[in-house]
C-alpha cells in the first residue's frame, strides 16, 4: 500500500475527534491559557495514539519504536507536526512569551541535548544487543525517520516543555514544574501503554525518564535543547517495521 491510502485513512480515523477539540478551542476564550493548553495536549495525545490502529507505528517488547518502513509516510508525519508547530505560534500570540527556544550557550545547549538523548537510548540498545536496525534499513528509511524524530517530538516538546512547563514555572518553582511536567508528559503514555498497546509499565518508566529529562533541560538550556533529546532519543530507538 502507498503512502497516499495510509495517510489518508490515517485522517480519517482522526477527523471526529480533531473536529471536537478544534471546536472546543474556537468556543472556549483566549485568556483561560491553562484550559487551552490542556486542550492541546489531549489533541496530541489523539494524534499519536491514532497512529497505532493506523498501522504507522507498534510499540514492541523493551520499548522498541517500530516505524512505517515508508520514508513519504514518515517525513509527512514530520513536517505536518512542524506545520502544527508554525500554526501554534502564528495563533495562540498569547502563549507566545513561554516559548523560550534558548538560555545560556547554543553549543552548550546543542551538546547537552544530544548526549541526554543518547544516554535515554543506549540502555535499551544494550538490552537489545545494540542491534542499531534504523542503519540498516537504507538511507530513504533512515531520513524519513529523521524528519519524524525530530519533527515530531518538536511540537511535543512545545506543547509540553513550552507551554505547560512555562505556564507551571508561574505557579511553583522551575525545578518542580520541571518535574511535574515529566510527571504529566509520562501520564499522557498512559492510555497508549495500557489501552491502545501492550507495551505497559516499560514505556511509562521510559516516558518519565523522558519528560524529566527533557524538563530539565529545558530549564537550563531551553526548547532546542529538549528538542534534541527527544529527537535523539527517538531516533535511536526506533527501527522498520516488519
Amino acid at each position: 500500500m502507498g503512502p497516499v491510502p495510509v495517510l489518508l485513512d490515517y485522517l480519517m480515523r482522526l477527523a471526529p475527534g480533531f473536529a471536537l477539540f478544534a471546536a472546543c478551542l474556537v468556543l472556549l476564550p483566549r485568556r483561560a491559557t491553562g484550559a487551552r493548553i490542556a486542550l492541546y495536549i489531549g489533541l496530541l495525545v489523539l494524534v499519536r495514539d491514532a497512529m497505532t490502529p493506523a498501522g504507522l507505528w507498534h510499540i514492541g517488547e523493551g520499548v522498541r519504536l517500530g516505524f512505517h518502513r515508508d520514508p513519504a509516510v514518515l517525513a509527512t508525519l514530520g513536517l505536518t507536526s512542524l506545520a502544527g508547530v508554525v500554526f501554534l505560534v502564528a495563533v495562540e500570540r498569547d502563549l507566545r512569551p513561554l516559548l523560550v527556544w534558548r538560555r545560556a550557550s547554543l553549543p552548550a545547549g546543542v551538546a547537552a541535548g544530544l548526549a541526554t538523548g543518547a544516554a535515554l537510548a543506549l540502555p535499551l540498545q544494550a538490552l537489545w544487543g545494540f542491534p542499531f536496525a534504523q542503519l540498516g534499513a537504507g538511507l530513504g528509511f533512515l531520513a524519513g525517520l529523521v524528519l519524524l524524530a525530530y519533527l515530531g517530538n518538536l511540537l511535543e516538546e512545545v506543547l509540553f516543555r513550552g507551554y505547560l512547563q512555562s505556564w507551571l514555572t508561574a505557579r511553583v518553582t522551575p525545578l518542580r514544574a520541571a518535574l511535574l511536567g515529566g510527571l504529566v508528559f509520562a501520564a499522557c503514555h498512559s492510555f497508549l501503554a495500557i489501552t491502545v498497546t501492550d507495551a505497559g509499565w516499560p514505556i511509562l518508566a521510559f516516558t518519565l525518564a523522558e519528560g524529566v529529562a527533557c524538563g530539565l533541560l529545558a530549564l537550563r538550556y531551553g526548547l532546542v535543547s529538549a528538542t534534541l533529546a527527544h529527537g535523539t532519543a527517538i531516533l535511536l530507538i526506533a527501527v522498520p517495521m516488519a
